[in-house]
């Protein structure tokens, strides 16, 4: 609707022209017969209006239905024909009243020629007023109704392109994420879950989490549904027999979902997240920080912390634990004649031995160069521990090929036995080390034993016998 400068009156328009939805169509068709209608109207109405003028009692009928006509004509028909009507039928009374004057037609009203004609003018002019009102209030309103529709439409439309914006950030997030209702079923799921699960998302949809979540295998998932139920957020993680058959580390996040109109909670969303790869990386950056990258023993870092566990232990079970300091013969000469690798493979065949000759229960670990340490826990004294050492010393003493050459090998060994000689693991590391001083100043291949009766120091001879080889 144009309403012009302001100040004046609005310039209307059909409203088939302004408003299309309130015709069928433009088709010919309906153009055809909105013409019949529209030379229906107008003929019928000058015929009524000279009925009116030439028939007794039809004066008051006419000037009753003529307003209801003309709001029905300008509301249906556009207001500029509703117009046309209001002139037509002016010019029609007029016409009337002055052939009614002349003597040419009868006079059916009890007033005056001029009276009737001016009442009935009158009653048109108001007619045509009250239309013009009442469509102007109508459009108005229609208007507002049209633009809040548009409106409607409008946010409709966002809310898809929202929703469906949604839909394509949660299929391509990382993470699997799913929503629930009050009864943990599923409503919503991403690509991601249903690739996981190995099933088409539509057929996850109505099925509940917890049977995709493994069952027995999440024995308390009933807890967390409940916490989230009364609107906490829970997190916890799980491990799961994935569809290929791999095993896997999940983290799952639970967060309620609360009505629009209150803080009841309605359902839950939920994340899960595959830590699997995280978990692996952390174990293998581990394994590199406490484990010796040549042989794959553990390393002196790893060593101490079982030391100090093991050394914890003896005190409570009241048990021994032994420590063996190893020295390897002939390495620097292998390193040295036949280069680093054959070194490195020396090395590498030294630490399969020594594990090889040692007990499941106990640990040993490579401290640098050709330092090896062996830590045997729950041994009831120094004559066991003197087994283990001849097992390892005769592991040793095999020759090694490497390549073509066949070189000797063989090693000294110096034990300490804690808490005895060292209630601490620096403690016993430094005791067995001044007994593999012994060892190396007795000849090498052989062991000795600290003597914390004797003294400490290497040169007091406070050491056992050599070993028999």
């Amino acid at each position: 609707m144009d309403t012009g400068r302001p100040g004046e009156f609005p310039a209307w328009r059909a409203p088939a022209e302004e408003y299309p939805e309130l015709l069928v169509g433009r088709s010919s068709r309906v153009w055809g017969g909105l013409r019949a209608l529209r030379l229906l109207v107008l003929g019928g109405w000058l015929g009524v209006t000279l009925l009116a003028f030439l028939v007794p009692g039809l004066s008051m009928a006419y000037l009753v239905a003529y307003p209801v006509l003309l709001v029905f004509s300008a509301w249906a028909l556009g207001t500029g024909y509703g117009i046309t009507l209001f002139v037509f039928s002016c010019l029609a009374v007029v016409a009337l009243a002055a052939g009614q004057a002349m003597g040419l037609l009868a006079h059916a009203g009890p007033g005056s020629v001029t009276s009737s004609a001016v009442t009935l003018l009158l009653a048109m002019g108001g007619s045509m007023v009250m239309t013009l009102v009442l469509l102007l209030a109508f459009l108005e309103r229609y208007a507002g109704m049209r633009q809040l529709h548009k409106q409607d439409q409008l946010d409709l439309q966002a809310a898809r392109a929202r929703e469906t914006d949604l839909r394509l950030l949660a299929d391509h997030l990382p993470g699997l994420v799913f929503e629930c209702d009050v009864q943990g079923r599923c409503v919503f799921v991403n690509q991601r879950l249903a690739l996981f699960f190995g099933k088409p998302a539509q057929a996850l949809l109505g099925t509940p989490m917890v049977e995709l979540l493994g069952g027995g295998t999440v024995r308390d998932f009933s807890t967390y549904q409940s916490a989230v139920l009364r609107g906490d957020v829970v997190e916890f993680s799980m491990r799961r027999l994935a569809p290929d058959g791999v095993w896997c580390t999940v983290e799952v996040t639970l967060v309620p979902r609360q009505a629009a109109d209150s803080a009841r909670v309605v359902g839950w969303y939920g994340l899960i997240y595959d830590v699997t790869r995280r978990e692996n990386v952390t174990l293998e950056l581990r394994d590199k920080a406490t484990h010796d990258a040549l042989t794959g023993l553990p390393n002196r870092l790893l060593f101490h912390e079982r030391l100090d566990h093991a050394i914890r232990n003896a005190f409570r079970r009241k048990t021994s634990v032994a420590v063996m300091f190893i020295d390897l013969d002939n390495f620097k000469r292998i390193n040295d004649v036949m280069g680093h690798a054959a070194g490195d493979l020396f090395l590498r065949e030294m630490a399969r031995r020594i594990t090889g000759a040692i007990r499941s229960i106990d640990t040993v670990a490579r401290l640098g160069g050709d330092e090896f340490v062996v830590l045997a826990e729950e041994v009831d004294n120094s004559e066991t521990a003197a087994l283990i050492a001849d097992k390892v010393l005769e592991a040793l003493l095999q020759p090694v090929t490497i390549g073509h050459e066949t070189v000797s090998a063989g090693g000294s060994i110096g034990i300490a036995m804690g808490p005895q000689d060292g209630d601490t693991g620096e403690a016993l590391l430094q005791a067995a080390d001044a007994a593999l001083y012994e060892a190396k100043a007795a000849g090498r291949k052989c062991y000795r034993i600290f003597n914390a009766g004797l003294g400490v120091a290497p040169e007091t001879g406070g050491f056992s016998r050599p070993a028999a080889l």
